[in-house]
């Protein structure tokens, strides 16, 4: 009993090498950010609207919203709001952001933009983020919110692509911006 026992683990234990063998040379083969797509699918075109943005059902995102514009989704932090015009905090906020190792801009296109959609790509960025040893991705949705007055403040909505948890990836990463923008407004004025 015992030998068949120790037999079946090592069958088992020489499928999972086998399984990883097989993992790290599609890996090797195709980039690893790739594989991901190819095992469980390109990650996902829509066009985030932030005043109709749904709840998620997995806790693998952070949302940073200023209080009036995320309507039907709660935002797990209130964005702060900056005394300068919108098109300069777009410039501050891109400069910093696009800084950001294993960051790229997502220039894929979205099915079916409107033109009104198309015109608000000057306020509305989409990032790709990737993790830097597995390249799992994670996709980052930018807005700045003009509110009047020379005053402005931003939405970013950053959520993993797979999995169930991000282990707080997405929150820090959209803290570390916040503090750095901080800095920056605080330089300029």
């Amino acid at each position: 009993m015992i030998n068949l026992l120790v037999t079946g683990l090592k069958w088992l234990l020489g499928i999972f090498v086998a399984s990883i063998l097989a993992l790290a040379i599609v890996m090797a083969i195709i980039g690893r950010e790739n594989t991901w797509a190819v095992l469980f699918g390109a990650p996902p075109l829509d066009r985030i609207d932030f005043a109709a943005l749904e709840p998620r059902q997995t806790p693998n995102s952070f949302l940073l919203c200023p209080i009036g514009v995320c309507k039907k989704r709660p935002f797990d932090r209130e964005s702060p709001q900056y005394e300068i015009p919108a098109d300069q905090l777009a410039k501050i906020l891109r400069q910093i952001v696009e800084k950001t190792e294993g960051l790229r801009r997502d220039k894929r296109e979205r099915p079916s933009e409107s033109a009104a959609t198309v015109a608000e790509t000057d306020l509305q960025w989409d990032y790709i983020a990737t993790s830097k040893h597995l390249k799992f991705p994670d996709l980052v949705t930018i807005r700045i919110i003009d509110l009047g007055n020379d005053r402005s403040s931003f939405a970013i909505y950053s959520r993993a692509v797979y999995g169930l948890e991000d282990f707080g990836v997405n929150q820090n990463r959209i803290a570390a911006w916040i503090e750095r923008i901080e800095e920056t407004v605080a330089l300029q004025k």
